[in-house]
């Protein structure tokens, strides 16, 4: 037990070096939403959710210590709801990031490898999940330093049992779902345990699998975050990174194995 707690300590860095805060609204400062930097053959990307993509032209990211603020630049690719977004259960944003943005993201980022995003994945009833973003309720900006800066949300949890998806209107091919045990939440700033933050802010944030059954393995990405459930504020609600990589592998962006899950028309 000593070594798997060990393994989820030292995994921390890594994953917070892959993710990002998106911050708008300058004047009076807004922590809008998190993204995760993933790099698949020789493309650069930054995934996150499509509702906080939809307010892209005021998004900026930050680097040199939240000192400096850039705007990302490339291509977007991100599906529409048929309805409204918050019955959107694919909710998939995805920047295919151009060169200047992965020179200047580089100096304090770094880029999840291919390698590490595990598709297909069977969810287990264990605490084996990590869910990183960054809350609004838990950033602010410094203006003795005129910077800006973010605690990380830090949920170690698991996934739900499959009977809970359709009461969440949710399907275990497209979507996991995860506990939010908000009374026992890991807090970095004080080191303790604790009442967990409103959430708001977290949304296009990674959840990582952690195998326990192989101490040498890395942290693997199996979705992005976008919901946290109004029917049932102990739960939060991923889109599969299947449907990342499907869309790219359909559109001849990436080469990547095919997902077994599902399809897109």
């Amino acid at each position: 037990m000593n070594e798997i707690a060990e393994k989820y300590i030292k995994s921390l860095p890594n994953i917070r070096n892959f993710t990002c805060t998106l911050f708008k609204d300058l004047d009076s400062y807004k922590q809008h939403g998190t993204g995760v930097f993933v790099k698949i053959g020789t493309k650069y990307f930054l995934f996150s959710a499509a509702h906080v993509f939809d307010d892209f032209e005021k998004l900026f990211i930050p680097i040199k210590e939240g000192k400096t603020l850039i705007k990302p630049g490339g291509r977007i690719i991100k599906n529409n709801p048929k309805k409204d977004r918050k019955s959107d259960e694919l909710d998939v944003a995805i920047l295919i990031l151009d060169n200047h943005s992965v020179k200047d993201l580089s100096i304090d980022y770094s880029f999840l490898d291919s390698s590490d995003i595990e598709i297909n994945h069977s969810s287990i009833d264990f605490m084996s999940y990590i869910v990183f973003g960054y809350p609004s309720s838990w950033s602010k900006k410094s203006h003795s330093r005129n910077s800006f800066h973010s605690i990380p949300f830090i949920g170690i949890t698991k996934c739900v049992h499959i009977n809970e998806y359709r009461k969440l209107k949710r399907n275990e091919y497209l979507n996991l779902i995860v506990e939010y045990d908000r009374q026992n939440t890991p807090n970095l700033k004080s080191k303790s345990i604790s009442y967990g933050p409103n959430l708001f802010g977290i949304s296009g944030c990674g959840l990582w699998y952690i195998n326990n059954f192989d101490l040498k393995s890395e942290p693997k990405l199996i979705g992005i975050m976008n919901e946290w459930s109004i029917t049932n504020r102990n739960r939060l609600i991923a889109t599969r990174i299947d449907a990342y990589t499907e869309i790219l592998r359909n559109q001849g962006i990436i080469d990547f194995q095919e997902t077994e899950l599902f399809g897109f028309k």
